[in-house]
């Protein structure tokens, strides 16, 4: 594995595929801006032997009722549908849906429900798997004010949304503005939060050959430094997902943007510093 971050492939007009892991985080269902749809579709055409569900699946921090759609209710279906159908899913709360916590250790419609996990893939590499606001500081340190963040970052995206809808209605140039104003602001919290060290260095303290994660919605997969850190993404503006073929690789994915979709945030890979931050 290099040092840097492998490129997200994109997953395109692909048949059926089989891997022998797959590890998904932050869909934030039940959330105006979850993509449900594009879930939907990767489920349809990628099939594991595990699936690990690594937090956030459900967002427990904004009313539900209003925004849960019949997608959302299809996605949870399709995740109790895989044990029946002899797939392993182990689902690890996160922040978002800490709800669950309440039950680690138990199992729910043969879903297990842990709060870490230890991943041994094909090759023998042990990787802790884990949803990632344990090393946060800013969610551990002010969670009321990580709360608040959350809600005004999710207000700004429904309103550069909102923005974007209207001028291409009208046929007018799209505004960027409101959309750079949000990534130069998390960048700048990035820049001095090294989150990415502190989850590494928790793996390698630990004696593992890497930590799998998400919560920081920013998809990755490098070993820079010293052991493998893969986030998943998330599934409102990256749609990214880690894949672990037969011999252990891993791989990071991501869907394609449907057309008619205009992401809230515009995910640049190539640019440092250009994805949201979850909080």
């Amino acid at each position: 594995m290099s040092n840097t971050n492998w490129m997200p492939a994109l997953i395109r007009d692909k048949p059926m595929q089989f891997h022998r892991s797959i590890f998904l985080s932050d869909m934030h269902l039940g959330t105006r801006w979850s993509r449900a749809d594009l879930i939907l579709d990767f489920l349809e055409t990628h099939h594991a032997e595990t699936v690990y569900l690594v937090g956030d699946i459900v967002d427990n921090w904004h009313p539900l009722s209003s925004n849960w759609k019949p997608a959302h209710h299809e996605v949870l279906q399709r995740f109790f549908d895989l044990p029946r159908n002899g797939t392993r899913v182990v689902y690890v709360p996160g922040n978002h849906d800490d709800f669950f916590r309440n039950y680690i250790g138990t199992s729910f419609g043969g879903i297990e429900i842990k709060l870490d996990v230890v991943h041994q893939a094909a090759d023998g590499r042990r990787y802790l798997v884990t949803h990632g606001d344990i090393c946060d500081v800013f969610s551990l340190r002010a969670p009321l004010l990580a709360r608040i963040g959350s809600f005004v970052e999710r207000m700004a995206i429904g309103i550069d949304v909102a923005q974007r809808y209207v001028l291409r209605k009208f046929d007018q140039p799209e505004w960027c503005g409101l959309e750079s104003a949000i990534n130069r602001t998390n960048a700048v919290i990035r820049k001095y939060d090294h989150f990415e060290e502190r989850l590494t260095h928790l793996a390698q303290s630990g004696g593992y050959d890497g930590i799998i994660c998400g919560h920081f919605h920013q998809p990755a997969l490098h070993d820079r430094f010293g052991t493998v850190y893969a986030n998943c993404g998330d599934w409102s503006g990256s749609n990214t997902a880690i894949l672990e073929d037969s011999d252990g690789r891993l791989e990071l994915v991501r869907a394609p943007e449907k057309p008619a979709f205009e992401p809230a945030i515009a995910t640049d890979y190539n640019k440092e510093g250009e994805l949201p931050l979850a909080v």
